[in-house]
This record gives structure tokens, C-alpha cells and sequence, in this order.
């Protein structure tokens, strides 16, 4: 399939309503790093990942606030004119772009609407800031996968046998299968094939949604230990 860029589009626009805190889910800490950090630091070691936008709502002031102190940021979408890059070639900035936060795929058709005005050919890496066990071996896998077929989406899912062989709470299942919060798509808002892609790995599994879960993960990765 002929694309101009990969991106990777960082959700972190939700209202993240079975957390129940006043903190903001993308800014809960595992390890002593916030959960968004984790995936950043991810999308950042992709060889494949050419920019990074973070989708932030009305529902996520302290995120959008945490990642202008943190990082490099601008609001800029329009990288086939402007592209940042760093003293050793890796683009260090994030790109921010504001949603509604109105709901998933109110979101996601939005982004892709916005995105299209530049290129409907461009690559795009939906992934929730959720997923802090998320690899680069994942990720890089998921997007050679997506490259080596012709169909403009993919969609990783889990087996549901792994989140019930370690007593892992999930909340959706197709045909056994539980959605990892990581989809590919081409920048087109509409309606596109899309390609399954398996993986069992435990680490995709873990979504943060409530301290119960964070909780669990931490238990689980002091038995690691």
C-alpha cells in the first residue's frame, strides 16, 4: 500500500468516567511514571513512527497542561509542509491536536476529517493512553503487519483466554477476541476494509480504567519480581 507518513495518534481526550478520582486517567501513575508517558515513550522508539499527535479534549485540561510542560509541543497537523527534527534525526515533538471529547468515535471521525484535508494517504496509529505494558515490539509489529497487506485498516485484538487465565476483567468480545485499543487506519473518514491481527501477549491486556486495575497490574508486576 502506497502512504505518505505514519502517525501515531495518541487518544487522551476521554471522559474516563469508571475512574471515579480527580485526577485525570492519562496522568494516574504506574511506577512513578504517568500512564501517557509510558506510551510516548513507546511512539518515540518506533522506527517507523514519523510524528506523534496527542488528541486532547475539554474533558483533559491537566493533560493538555502536563504535556505543554513536559514536552515540545505545537498545534501543528500539517506535516507535509513542516517537519521538526532534532540533532539526531528523531522527531522529539508532540503535536496537539483539541476534540470535542464527546465519545470514541465522535473523536476518531474528526481527527480522520482533519487529517484528510492534508492527505488521505497518510498511515495512522490509533492507540490509547492507557496501555502503559505497551512494547515496541507491538507496536512495530502491528505496523509491518499493516504494510505487508492491502487493506486500508487493521484492528489488533487479544484472545480472551489470556484475560481469563489471569483473572483480567474486559468489557467487549468478538468471536473471543477482546480489542487491544490499537488500530490502524488510512487517513480517510469513511468506512474502510479491515485486516485482524492476533496477538497473545499478556502486557495487551492491561487498560487502565480504574484503580482496581492499576492495582491489579501493580500486584502483578511485583509477582513478576
Amino acid at each position: 500500500m502506497v502512504q505518505d507518513m505514519i502517525i501515531a495518534i495518541l487518544m487522551a481526550g476521554g471522559r474516563g468516567t469508571r475512574l471515579k478520582a480527580n485526577i485525570e486517567k492519562p496522568l494516574l501513575k504506574f511506577q512513578n511514571i504517568a500512564l501517557i508517558d509510558h506510551v510516548i515513550q513507546t511512539l518515540f522508539s518506533s522506527k517507523y513512527i514519523d510524528e506523534i499527535i496527542v488528541a486532547v479534549s475539554p474533558n483533559t485540561p491537566q493533560t493538555k497542561k502536563y504535556l505543554l510542560d513536559r514536552y515540545s509541543t505545537d498545534f501543528n497537523c500539517n506535516f507535509h509542509e513542516i517537519n521538526r527534527f532534532d540533532e539526531k534525526g528523531y522527531n522529539k515533538i508532540l503535536h496537539l491536536l483539541n476534540t470535542s471529547g464527546l465519545g470514541y468515535l465522535e473523536d476518531l471521525s474528526y481527527i480522520l476529517r482533519t487529517l484528510e484535508k492534508y492527505s488521505n494517504k497518510d498511515v495512522l496509529l490509533f492507540i490509547n493512553s492507557d496501555m502503559p505494558l505497551i512494547s515496541l515490539n507491538i507496536i512495530d509489529c502491528a505496523i509491518e503487519s499493516y504494510l505487508n497487506n492491502d487493506k486500508e485498516a487493521l484492528s489488533l485484538m487479544v484472545p480472551v483466554d489470556i484475560f481469563k487465565q489471569n483473572n483480567i476483567r474486559y468489557s467487549i468480545v468478538f468471536d473471543d477476541l477482546v480489542p487491544s485499543g490499537l488500530n490502524i487506519l488510512i487517513s480517510k473518514d469513511k468506512i474502510q476494509n479491515e485486516e485482524i491481527l492476533i496477538i497473545s501477549k499478556l502486557e495487551l491486556a492491561f487498560n487502565i480504567n480504574t484503580y482496581d486495575d492499576l492495582n491489579f497490574l501493580n500486584k502483578y508486576m511485583k509477582k513478576l519480581k
